[in-house]
């Protein structure tokens, strides 16, 4: 049994469901109590629309009669809800990790006015990089007067990135915020 309708087959069955699946989904904004209003006349739409109709089985006749009762949005797939959480809670660990980057480079400008011959991007012979608060020998220190220009970029570029992710994903308004509620 299948809310106030039986269906033998299993097509049947999978139709019905699926119709019920997409009733909720058109009418979640409501109360519990009226969402089952809203089932049982539907199901008692179904139920006199496929006796009224004759010909052909028993799936034919519920395809005709949930055609006659209306277009119904389509539920968002299963995955969706598990794909935003897991988007959500990793956005989270992506914005902690970068924000640590970018508060360490804003560090490594401030201390550049301080330690000038010392702080920066060095570069070695044999290919390597680092970025370093010492001096580093064998290396050649390649960004000069222009450490503190490009850190501070690279940390306004970040920011902003990081801004947009926390909207997207993070915040309360954002759309996988939607997308979790859904």
């Amino acid at each position: 049994m299948t809310g106030l309708l039986t269906f033998s087959t299993p097509q049947a069955r999978r139709l019905w469901q699926d119709f019920q699946r997409r009733l909720d989904w058109a009418n979640r904004d409501l109360h519990a109590a009226e969402r089952a209003d809203l089932r049982a006349e539907a199901a008692a739409h179904i139920r006199d629309s496929m006796a009224e109709l004759t010909e052909g089985d028993e799936f034919t006749r519920l395809q005709a009669a949930i055609a006659g009762y209306g277009d119904l949005p389509a539920a968002p797939p299963a995955w969706r809800r598990p794909a935003a959480i897991l988007l959500h809670y990793g956005s989270i660990l992506a914005l902690g990790l970068a924000g640590i980057f970018v508060l360490i480079f804003l560090h490594m400008a401030v201390m550049e006015v301080f330690n000038a011959q010392g702080v920066g991007l060095w570069h070695f012979a044999s290919g390597d990089w680092a970025l370093s608060y010492e001096a580093q020998d064998g290396a050649e220190e390649v960004l000069g007067g222009w450490f503190i220009p490009a850190m501070l970029t690279t940390c306004a570029l970040v920011s902003a990135g990081l801004y947009a992710l926390w909207r997207f994903a993070v915040a309360p308004g954002g759309a996988v915020s939607a997308w979790m509620k859904d």
